[in-house]
């Protein structure tokens, strides 16, 4: 049997097996396979043994998602099937809405889920979410941040509030809540993104530069983490306009073409392009790329 691994961003697969020692090919590839684990008692959720808190010996160690009792892998078959508590319910029922755009619904279900347990993480985390896309920013912050107060290394919350901080023009406190995500996680490209978007806004353009190039260099090397599909061609769109605004727009060139082919459709890109090659005096393409992005911002 195999199963995933719950901890935030890991790719490791876990391998269940009857087999004394585990199974000879998970063994041998341990970068891809962990062979012990442990599983949250009450939420049902998986932790490889790179990704849950060690415990004592005196107390076993608690899932980051709930805060459930964490037990040894071994006895996942007489974990299943057993009845999960309504507090993991109502969580469950409430990110399958959020996933569908029901937010309201979500909202219901979550509150529910920390009133029957308030120390249940990943609950506040959600429900930070559905507060933020009901544009209830304020409420979100504070959902994110006990979210963290309850799971200090909780990346995806540390993100999203530095998101909502932004929506609200807090750009100084949004900076600062960036930094401290890249600081818990280095290897996660979107808060850096993130963070050089709102340096060019600042027009601290030299120092967005120097943060997209980072992050570039991180999503080019293998070893990032949490990273999507778009997010290099996210990175070159940001270096392309911090390049403009540099008014390095030979550079801007090669760098906007590769977020325009290989993103999606932005705009953006396309007027930062028209921009670039009216300064270098090549009207006719300036005005080409002008008129798609003025057909994007339109549609």
């Amino acid at each position: 049997m195999i199963l995933s691994c719950s901890g935030w961003a890991c790719t490791r697969l876990i391998s269940v097996s009857k087999i004394p020692g585990g199974n000879p090919a998970a063994r041998n590839d341990p970068e891809g396979f962990a062979i012990e684990f442990m599983i949250c008692g009450d939420c049902g959720k998986n932790f490889c043994d790179r990704c849950h808190a060690p415990g004592s010996a005196f107390r076993a160690p608690r899932c980051a998602h709930c805060g459930g009792k964490l037990l040894p892998g071994r006895r996942l078959e007489q974990l299943s099937g057993r009845p999960r508590p309504a507090e993991v319910g109502h969580h469950d029922r409430a990110v399958a809405a959020i996933e569908s755009g029901r937010f309201e619904d979500a909202l219901r279900d979550l509150d529910e889920a920390v009133r029957l347990r308030p120390g249940y993480a990943t609950a506040h985390h959600w429900r930070g979410v559905a507060l933020a896309e009901s544009g209830r920013h304020a409420e979100a912050i504070a959902a994110f941040d006990e979210a963290i107060r309850l799971n200090p290394s909780d990346v995806p919350s540390r993100f999203e509030k530095a998101r909502a901080l932004s929506l609200m023009e807090r750009a100084a406190e949004a900076l600062a809540a960036y930094e401290e995500t890249i600081a818990v996680q280095p290897r996660y490209p979107a808060p850096q993104v993130n963070r050089a978007v709102l340096l060019l806004d600042g027009d601290r353009d030299a120092e967005a530069l120097a943060v997209i190039d980072r992050a570039i260099a991180l999503l080019t090397s293998g070893t990032a983490v949490g990273a999507g599909r778009y997010d290099l061609a996210s990175a070159h769109s940001v270096k392309g306009a911090a390049l403009v605004k540099l008014d390095r727009c030979e550079e801007a060139l090669p760098v906007i073409d590769y977020a325009i082919d290989n993103g999606p459709d932005s705009w953006n890109d396309h007027y930062n392009k028209s921009v670039a090659l009216e300064a270098l005096g090549r009207i006719e393409e300036s005005e080409i790329a002008r008129s798609i992005g003025d057909s994007l911002r339109g549609a």
